[in-house]
């Protein structure tokens, strides 16, 4: 990222990469983030379509009469959450496919350069600081 200018890097620069850095590093959390939310969502609402079909099937359809719903609207709820779930399934499957295997290689590259050049400024520091002191 430096512009091959011999030397120290100097603060901006050093500023510049960490901000870089910074960014990289939200954009992956984000991404990983988004997938996470997809599949953990996914998969709740499939069990809840999973357990109102359950209870259609073996007839105890007794608990959601209690809450109003008829077993017609439990049909129509059971059908939505499993179409919502395996939707929510597909999008985060959809971010595995689509994602960029390069960001976690390039993120490790951009913190490597970032020690070096911390490494390399901390090697010129003190002698700097030690001319500073001769002039006096």
């Amino acid at each position: 990222m430096r512009s091959g200018e011999p030397g120290p890097p100097t603060d901006a620069e050093l500023q510049s990469l960490r901000s870089q850095i910074s960014d990289l590093g939200y954009q992956i959390d984000s991404y990983k983030t988004k997938k996470a939310a997809a599949f953990g969502l996914g998969v709740f609402l499939l069990l809840l379509a999973i357990g109102a079909t359950y209870d259609l099937v073996t007839g105890n359809s007794g608990v959601w009469m209690m809450l109003g719903i008829s077993r017609d609207s439990l049909n129509w709820i059971a059908g939505g959450l499993g179409v919502l779930s395996l939707a929510l399934l597909g999008f985060g499957a959809g971010l595995i496919m689509r994602r960029d295997k390069s960001l976690p290689a390039r993120l490790e590259e951009m913190e490597s350069e970032y020690a070096e050049m911390l490494e390399s400024k901390e090697r010129t520091t003190p002698v700097e600081n030690s001319r500073r002191s001769n002039r006096i």
